[in-house]
């Protein structure tokens, strides 16, 4: 039985992950931060996973609880691990609070690099264990920034970054680095969005912010269900060539385009016209 690894397995695409694998006979280590999600998901699958019980930001219980795990993957190894854990938080750079962009950091990049490098040895760097798979939950948000949602774009693009990096650095053990670029999933964190932007109103940004829901809310009317993701991990983890990248868009060529080759004073002026329409924040 093959071990993957799974940050933030509650809801969205952990959850569905976890599903999926299990029901394909991996077993998951999944982490969650509540223990009334631990004993959910326990009395759901039994002993086809083990639930570990930490925020990632906490360094000291995040050791603690991945080293209850050590004996099981010193003696089968880890076959994937999966960082999805990630947190959004929006907002104007200029009001996002210091503790708020430290908060986005520590979750969706430097926990990714901690966790990793805990379970590297496991993945095949001391060479007793077969090459692994790490796959990056990443975002369009780390290929194009958008307005408003600075901080998360910034997060992605440095986890883009790492991504990068692992993959050249990890080369030499054979173990593969993919990062999957979600644009919108259908998930909680949609509802979870609304208001969140209201704590501007009184801002110089207040009367476009206003519109904020009605974005958002657009947004997920393209939205992909979660499964679009699972399907993309499992053919990660059945190929042995996988891709290092994979584009979740109904647009891809357009917002590739958006992203890479049209001159940014023109991207601008798109995103401007696109801003004043109050029902975007993205033209593709």
């Amino acid at each position: 039985m093959k071990n993957i690894f799974i940050t933030g397995v509650s809801t969205g695409i952990g959850y569905d992950a976890l599903t999926s694998l299990v029901s394909r006979g991996y077993f998951v280590i999944g982490t969650v931060r509540k223990s009334e999600d631990a004993d959910k998901l326990k009395k759901e699958f039994g002993d086809k996973c083990i639930i570990l019980v930490f925020d990632v930001r906490d360094v000291d219980k995040c050791t603690a609880e991945i080293k209850k795990v050590i004996p099981k993957l010193e003696k089968e190894g880890l076959f994937c691990l999966i960082n999805n854990a990630g947190i959004a938080i929006p907002g104007p750079l200029q009001h996002i609070t210091e503790d708020e962009f430290e908060q986005q950091m520590e979750v969706n990049v430097k926990s990714v690099r901690r966790i990793t490098n805990m379970l590297l040895p496991y993945l095949g760097t001391d060479k007793k264990y077969e090459p692994g798979k790490i796959i990056n939950i990443s975002s369009v948000s780390g290929l194009f920034n958008s307005p408003y949602n600075g901080s998360y774009c910034i997060s992605k693009h440095a986890l883009e970054s790492m991504t990068d990096v692992y993959r050249r650095e990890l080369a030499m053990f054979g173990i593969r680095v993919s990062a999957i670029q979600p644009g919108p999933i259908k998930t909680e964190i949609w509802n979870k969005s609304k208001g969140t932007l209201d704590r501007f109103k009184d801002t110089a940004y207040g009367e476009l912010l206003s519109s904020a829901d009605k974005m958002i809310e657009n947004a997920e009317k393209s939205a992909f269900d979660v499964k679009v993701v699972t399907d993309i991990i499992i053919n990660i983890l059945q190929s042995k060539q996988p891709k290092t990248k994979y584009l979740i868009h109904r647009k891809k060529f357009l917002f590739r385009l958006l992203a890479f080759y049209l001159p940014d004073k023109l991207v601008d002026k798109m995103i401007a016209k696109t801003l004043a329409k109050k029902d975007n924040y993205r033209p593709v």
